[in-house]
């Protein structure tokens, strides 16, 4: 049962952004890469991959989408230069307040009947499933 809540709450989470990033014209798999360059400036798209645990092949569509609309950019690395370095551009930093407020507002939904000490503790406990997951191969 407890894969069922995981689930049925990930698909509504889907959902939930789906609508909320219309406006923005970016999907679920687009707004995890802009939120990734606000720490990291000037990482390559494997890096992203490996830090939104997205795969290389989604995060290539969504940085082709993201340079189409103006939110991020491309340069050279010029150590590697078969590497391209990304960056939010003024567009990409003025979305990120409003890309958080959304995330804040999802949570506010979710846990609105929960205590802070229990949303810690599934945070915990959430995180210590998701590392168990991930070893198995």
């Amino acid at each position: 049962m407890f894969s069922k809540y995981i689930s049925i709450t990930y698909r509504q989470y889907q959902h939930y952004m789906r609508e909320e990033l219309k406006k923005y014209k970016i999907g679920n798999s687009d707004y995890p890469i802009l939120l990734c360059l606000i720490n990291n400036p000037g990482i390559c798209q494997n890096e992203v991959s490996r830090l939104t645990k997205l795969n290389k092949s989604l995060i290539s569509k969504g940085v082709k989408k993201l340079i189409q609309y103006e939110y991020l950019y491309q340069e050279e690395d010029t150590h590697h230069k078969q590497k391209q370095k990304l960056f939010l551009t003024k567009n990409g930093k003025k979305i990120i307040p409003d890309l958080k407020d959304i995330i804040t507002r999802w949570k506010k939904i979710v846990f609105k009947d929960l205590t802070e000490p229990e949303i810690e503790i599934l945070y915990k406990v959430m995180k210590t499933v998701d590392q168990n997951s991930m070893a198995i191969k």
